[in-house]
């Protein structure tokens, strides 16, 4: 049936348009196909110059639903358009769309129900950026769209002004004219204006959780991009303080104190912000002059505003205040990146940040309470204590020059807290990451000096760099990697304005493929690339051909297909090499799936390099991993190097599971050192769960030799999977180091950059899945900053996710709450730490071992219990105690020390049945049991 044109519609849709003829069918037809059919779509065109009439008119002629209107001149924003559409609508409700954009196909229905069930002035929901270029999507302010919920007015939740797009919203017709909201049409950001209004003025406001709107972020230059990324353009910032003192001048003639405050944070948290990171790779001309434009309006920012913002961020308006730009691009680059290339200094006790321009922090001309004085005091800085892998050294390249060898890099990196000097337990490496792909190519260095903060060293990129034997067009990210005692952290290289870009010294192969040297220099937001692109007919037709017939039939299919076709092919490899006669010498080890070199295999590898030191040993680690010696193998699981060791060693030790077309070859030995401890049920033991009988040759049925920690674990997992080979028994290779004192307390401090006396707190959970997008780290399940107030101002949160998880560290937090996931060994952990915050984990057996204060945060007990199930009743049988949310795991983080002592008949009992019977040779038993020579330890 034709839709009923004569009614009143619920909803007009007001799309505004502008020399846009190849967008707007989309954005209209996207208005068209929602499941709300009783709307009309108004295009309001500002004076399009371009085929846009035409196809307004077809669009109208397709759908009586449609209706155009053109301006009769170009207006230059959004404002006038829109206020067109609003007086040619007939709408019961009204919505926006920008002719680049689309919306969601429930949106207008969602949002409807959601206005009317909730007799709100206006609803709102959820908007999704795709960048059309990847097809990445994220989320517009997600926080504020988490749960469906409706205010009583904008009191309820003041930070709401923050998120002030008009086209996510769908408002109530009588609500408009009633207040009559217009935007403004002589300013930009006029949706800050009129949204912020519509905040104040409405009596009730619906929010939903479900994406309502598509931003569609299309790559375009600076001469094309959209309104509000014209950053490089005075005349747009000054659009933007305009539309700001217009907010302001409304918030205070109504009195709206809170609104006023949460809106200055944003102005200063967002707006401007933006601004001062442009300094960082922008035109230093823009910031000079941006700087002059914004200094009266931020004066007019109370202080205690910039008293609410994070340290560093007000830092950066301090540098602002001073007009110091060099400065201020040092700030930002911390505030932005986490990389730390400022310096301090002392002035009367008291720590402030330093620029080349001030290098004594501390300005005395300005008073000492001044903004620009007051603004740079950072004396308590957590940065300032910070553990080496919080932060990044900041690496930047000062000059490019062409020798004879080749081009030569001279990089500069900043050691401000001195975390390098007077320790020789450092490693610096410069790493090529191809982007889009899975290259990797690591570039030889070489240190020039390293005086105080200052370490200079160079690299020298040859013709016969691994950069240039790709053919095809390659861009490349350069990294800086450093490790420091265990600690290691990845960063980019930062490209300055003023270096110079410099050709490429290749080889004439590539020469001939490309036309022209590549080019090695800074990308958009100045972070050094290396672009090798063919400018040649000859070099583009070959790259051509290759995408057409080679890498368009490699990637054909799904992702799953093409995981099937690499399983087949990796058999099929496998079964051949099958064929070639064992090696005696040879021996493979995997731990956690080929992700670290840690847990009991690397115990067990260290000690069979004792007892047998002519050893061929080949490692299962990631891409670009050190080997553990200098005469091991490393390979990657599902490569050919890793295909041909399981094919070829005599022994295979493990900790999981290798995969599944691996069959044992008779002749070889398998020893299963298995992960941990296990709480949760496992094998034929969980329910509904059908353990089929396993092949000698294969998964459990494959394992000679099974390590054992204790009576428990033989009762438990041997019977869950039916084992009947030959024990271990007793203890866990990886516990040795707990119980024989190897490493103290205070050399795992140090190995991970910690301070000897602060108080260290490790919480490592069990796996966590997330069931929204498993790629996505989880989230903390407790306020962090709350945790880290209650431990003490010089405590430090340790985050250790499962091996198949990643974590998320706030911001905020991030130089005392720490992500050790990166740690392969987790006894480093265990020993320093004072407290372990735990849930269902198998840690809980280890660091008993060390008989130190646990707390069992099981939030989702019940769940857990009713969806796995356990061996044995937590809370019954642990020695420490339990906590369901930050308030209870804060009180039990406070009296942690003290519990411990009440709780030791209850922690001896646990020892005593659920731990490992540890005497520290547990390593030594499985070597030689492996070597067949158990001295009776193993049955």
């Amino acid at each position: 049936m034709p839709p009923d044109t004569q009614r009143t519609p619920d909803v007009t849709v007001v799309v505004i348009v502008y020399n846009d003829e190849k967008r707007l069918a989309t954005a209209v037809r996207s208005v068209l196909r929602q499941t709300l059919r009783s709307l009309e779509v108004v295009i309001a065109d500002d004076c399009s110059i371009d085929a846009t009439p035409g196809v307004a008119r077809r669009l109208c002629e397709e759908d009586p639903r449609v209706r155009y209107l053109r301006l009769p001149h170009n207006s230059g924003g959004c404002g006038a358009p829109r206020n067109a559409g609003i007086a040619a609508a007939r709408g019961k409700n009204l919505m926006f769309l920008d002719s680049d954009d689309r919306l969601e196909r429930h949106a207008c229905k969602n949002l409807l129900e959601a206005r009317e069930d909730a007799d709100a002035d206006f609803s709102m929901g959820l908007v999704r950026r795709e960048y059309m270029d990847t097809k990445r999507q994220t989320r517009w302010y997600p926080a504020f769209f988490q749960e469906r919920r409706v205010l009583e007015g904008i009191d309820d939740w003041p930070e709401l002004i923050e998120e002030t797009l008009s086209v996510n919203k769908l408002y109530r017709r009588e609500f408009i004219e009633a207040h009559d909201l217009r935007f403004p049409e002589d300013v930009h950001y006029e949706d800050q204006l009129f949204t912020i209004t519509a905040y104040h003025r409405a009596g009730r406001i619906a929010i939903i959780p479900e994406t309502v709107y598509i931003w569609r972020i299309f790559p375009q230059g600076k001469h094309t991009s959209s309104i509000s990324n014209q950053r490089s353009l005075i005349s747009n910032f000054h659009s933007r303080l305009a539309v700001h003192g217009r907010i302001d001048k409304y918030l205070d003639a109504h009195r709206a104190t809170e609104l006023r405050r949460t809106k200055d944070l944003k102005f200063l948290q967002h707006d401007m912000r933006l601004y001062l990171e442009d300094s960082i790779a922008g035109d230093p001309g823009v910031t000079r002059a941006v700087l002059a434009e914004a200094e009266e309006y931020l004066r007019s920012i109370p202080t205690e505003r910039f008293d609410e913002l994070p340290t560093i961020l007000r830092a950066a308006y301090g540098m602002a205040l001073r007009h110091d730009i060099v400065g201020l691009r040092q700030v930002m680059l911390l505030d932005r990146h986490n990389m730390l290339g400022s310096e301090f200094a002392i002035h009367e006790g008291r720590t402030y940040l330093t620029s080349p321009q001030h290098p004594e922090g501390f300005d005395a001309a300005y008073p000492a309470g001044a903004r620009e004085n007051r603004f740079l005091d950072v004396d308590g800085l957590a940065l300032l204590t910070a553990p080496f892998g919080t932060y990044h050294l900041l690496s930047e390249v000062t000059q490019a020059t062409r020798d004879r060898r080749g081009l030569r890099v001279t990089v500069r990196t900043t050691d401000t807290l001195h975390k390098l000097r007077g320790r020789s337990d450092w490693r610096l490496s410069l790493v090529a990451r191809r982007r889009g792909r899975t290259g990797l190519v690591r570039l030889p260095i070489e240190v020039e000096s390293h005086i105080d903060e200052s370490l200079v060293w160079h690299s020298v990129i040859t013709p016969r760099s691994e950069l240039f034997r790709f053919v095809m067009d390659a861009e490349w990210e350069l990294r800086v990697e450093i490790q420091l005692g265990k600690r290691s952290v990845s960063t980019s290289l930062v490209w300055p304005q003023g270096v110079a870009a410099a050709d490429l010294p290749m080889h004439l192969p590539s020469k001939l493929v490309h036309g022209s040297p590549g080019r090695i220099g800074p990308d958009a937001r100045g972070i050094a690339q290396v672009l090798v692109v063919p400018t040649t007919t000859f070099g583009r037709r070959a790259i051509s051909a290759i995408d057409r017939r080679v890498l368009a039939r490699w990637d054909q299919g799904s992702k799953a297909a093409r995981a099937r076709r690499h399983h087949f092919r990796t058999t099929r490899l496998y079964r051949a090499l099958r064929q070639l006669p064992l090696d005696p010498q040879l021996a493979v080890f995997e731990a956690n799936m080929g992700t670290i070199y840690g847990d009991s295999p690397k115990y067990v590898y260290e000690s069979m390099r004792q007892l047998r030191p002519g050893l061929k040993s080949v490692w299962v680690l990631p891409t670009g991993a050190t080997p553990p010696s200098p005469d091991v193998e490393v390979v990657q699981r599902g490569t050919i190097g890793y295909v041909r060791a399981l094919a070829r060693a005599t022994y295979l030790v493990d900790n999981q599971t290798w995969p599944g077309y691996v069959r044992k070859r008779p002749g070889q030995r398998y020893l299963q050192t298995w992960h941990g401890i296990p709480l949760k049920k496992m094998g034929r033991h969980v329910d509904g769960h059908d353990l089929k009988p396993q092949r000698p040759d294969r998964g459990f049925g494959a394992w000679d030799h099974l390590v054992v920690p204790n009576d428990y674990f033989e009762k438990t997992m041997v019977d869950a999977f039916s084992f009947t080979g030959d024990l271990v028994r007793y203890g866990t290779p990886r516990n040795d180091v707990l119980v024989n004192g190897t490493v103290t307390r205070v050399e795992a401090r140090a190995l991970l950059d910690l301070p000897a006396d602060a108080r260290v707190v490790l919480y490592a959970p069990t796996f966590r899945e997330n069931r929204q997008n498993r790629k996505r780290p989880v989230d903390v399940p407790f306020d962090v900053k709350a945790v880290l107030d209650a431990i003490g101002a010089d405590a430090y949160l340790l985050l250790r996710p499962h091996y198949l998880n990643r974590v998320k560290v706030p911001p905020a937090t991030r130089y005392r709450a720490i992500n050790v996931s990166a740690i392969d060994d987790v006894n480093l952990l265990y020993l320093a730490a004072d407290v372990l915050i735990t849930d269902y984990s198998s840690v809980m057996f280890d660091f008993a071992l060390l008989r130190k204060p646990m707390v069992f945060y099981t939030y989702d007990y019940d769940d857990y219990l009713a969806t796995r199930g356990t061996y044995f009743d937590l809370r019954q049988a642990a020695p420490g105690r339990f906590a369901e949310d930050t308030e209870q795991l804060v009180s039990a983080l406070k009296t942690a020390d003290g519990d411990l002592e009440a709780f030791g008949p209850v922690y001896d009992e646990f020892l005593a049945r659920y731990c490992g019977r540890e005497d520290g040779n547990a390593s030594e038993r499985a070597a030689l049991a492996l070597f067949g020579d158990d001295g009776g330890a193993s049955s």
